[in-house]
């Protein structure tokens, strides 16, 4: 049986978007054959309906695909007749699945009675309205040309730069909602009214033109892409590249959120605490194999997605990028982005209707194995307090102390050559690996964070079963006032 790959859907796309860019290029007032049309002929068909025709197909064509063949390597992995794991997590939060009847959600000490599971999905309704929260970067088309190019579509190229933008997103609503948040869109009530502008002005930053409020669009993060990685408009990123750009465009903006990245696991204290703390995310690029992803790496994989201060990871198969939100048994939980849809214009005075941006939503969780994971990666941390970012350190020391083979590590220290940069990003790429031994701390004093697994109403990382570590180490470092607890890291 052949099945339709990645490379061939998005190679069809990519021919179907030519043909028709060749079409809307004959010159105006003239025929196929280059004769001057009959003053009779009807106007052609718009553009757009036959752009939206188009990727509606190969949009049905991947849906196939991707149901095709995760079910065909489960088959070849033994797994499709295998029992689900009962245990699902998604971005720090834990729920317990029950059977076809229920679940049981536990946080800290709390739980709520099992709930009546989905029959078309498989998953409770408490996990899909969780999932659904998740900002859905995907494919858009029939945007303005990307500057210098003619681009009007990122199909077939840009998966990578959609799953870097669904990371930061869902690092934007942890900043703005926190990890617990719902709204009513049409709700009057002070606290809906400002949800739902939060929401927009989320939303927005990743919209496909150069309007100034679109700080992250697939504009600026290709333009940026020949400076650092190398790419041309139109050719595919990758994690190293993406995380990048991010820190760069963020860099730029006068944002609330600082973007601190590494790429060889260490994360430097001092870079990100000083002058002072600064709400931030954390980019660690990796790559954890050669072909695929060395095996040894799989329990921090999912670990790191038990954390609270997880953003996801923005990863994927061989040649086709996907977000990564959550776990369930040997299963990572996704979102893809290779389905492309309409660019959302801007409005005046931000009149959405919810349904203007519900291409920004997905309620389908996929799966994907731990076996078929693309080893090249960029997991995302949220710091919003130096608490939060001290109790990460103390979190990911915990799974090294345990044996686990880990992607990262902390140094109390700047890193060598580091430069400090005011706005939203504060970044450090050191070239070589250090760790805690070999630079030394800089005997800065924070403040003790609640410790991991406490009852003080934080998750708690489950770690079971034998695992190892990634080859890069991390540090962060804090500030303090004369009347905080504080102890030297």
């Amino acid at each position: 049986m052949t099945i339709i790959g990645d490379d061939l859907l998005d190679k069809s796309a990519s021919v179907l978007r030519q043909k028709q860019e060749s079409e809307d290029g004959i010159e105006e007032g003239l025929s196929r054959d280059g004769t001057q049309p009959k003053e009779e002929s009807e106007p052609a068909e718009a553009t757009p309906d036959l752009s939206n025709l188009t990727f509606q197909v190969v949009n049905t064509l991947r849906e196939w695909y991707v149901l095709a063949s995760d079910s065909i390597a489960n088959l070849l992995e033994g797994r499709l007749l295998q029992q689900s794991a009962r245990d699902l997590w998604l971005l720090g939060r834990y729920y317990e699945l029950g059977d076809t009847t229920g679940e049981q959600i536990i946080q800290g000490q709390h739980a709520q009675q099992p709930l009546a599971s989905s029959w078309v999905s498989g998953y409770p309704p408490s996990v899909l309205k969780d999932f659904s929260r998740l900002i859905w970067c995907t494919y858009r088309s029939q945007y303005p040309p990307i500057a210098p190019s003619a681009f009007t579509t990122d199909s077939g190229w840009g998966c990578m730069l959609r799953a870097g933008q669904t990371l930061l997103a869902q690092a934007m609503q942890l900043h703005y909602f926190g990890r617990d948040w719902d709204f009513d869109w049409d709700g009057t009530t002070e606290r809906d009214v400002l949800r739902r502008q939060q929401y927009i002005d989320i939303v927005k930053q990743f919209f496909d033109d150069y309007s100034s409020s679109s700080l992250f669009s697939i504009h600026r993060m290709a333009s940026f892409g020949k400076q650092f990685e190398g790419k041309d408009i139109g050719q595919w990123f990758g994690p190293y590249g993406t995380a990048a750009i991010i820190r760069e465009l963020a860099q730029r903006s006068d944002h609330d959120i600082s973007i601190y990245t590494t790429t060889d696991g260490v994360v430097y204290l001092a870079d990100i605490c000083e002058p002072e703390f600064k709400p931030t995310l954390i980019l660690v690029a990796t790559m954890l194999g050669i072909d695929r992803v060395n095996p040894v790496y799989y329990p921090f994989i999912q670990a790191s997605l038990t954390l609270p201060q997880s953003a996801g990871i923005a990863g994927g198969r061989p040649s086709s990028a996907l977000y990564f939100a959550g776990f369930q048994g040997d299963e990572l939980i996704y979102l893809d982005p290779h389905y492309t849809r309409p660019a959302v214009l801007q409005k005046q005075n931000d009149t959405y209707e919810q349904a203007d941006l519900a291409t920004y939503s997905c309620s389908t969780p996929r799966r994907l194995a731990l076996s078929r994971l693309d080893p090249c990666m960029v997991f995302g941390y949220y710091c919003g307090t130096l608490e939060a970012l001290i109790d990460l350190r103390s979190r990911i020391d915990l799974l090294a102390d345990d044996g686990m083979t880990t992607i990262m590590s902390f140094d109390n220290g700047n890193s060598p050559g580091a430069s400090k940069i005011e706005s939203i990003s504060r970044s450090s790429s050191s070239q070589s690996q250090n760790t805690d031994e070999g630079t030394g701390g800089t005997g800065l004093l924070v403040k003790l964070p609640p410790s991991p697994g406490s009852s003080d109403g934080s998750n708690g990382v489950i770690v079971e079963g034998d695992g190892e570590d990634n080859n890069s180490e991390c540090d962060v470092a804090g500030t303090h006032s004369e009347d905080e607890w504080v102890t030297d890291i």
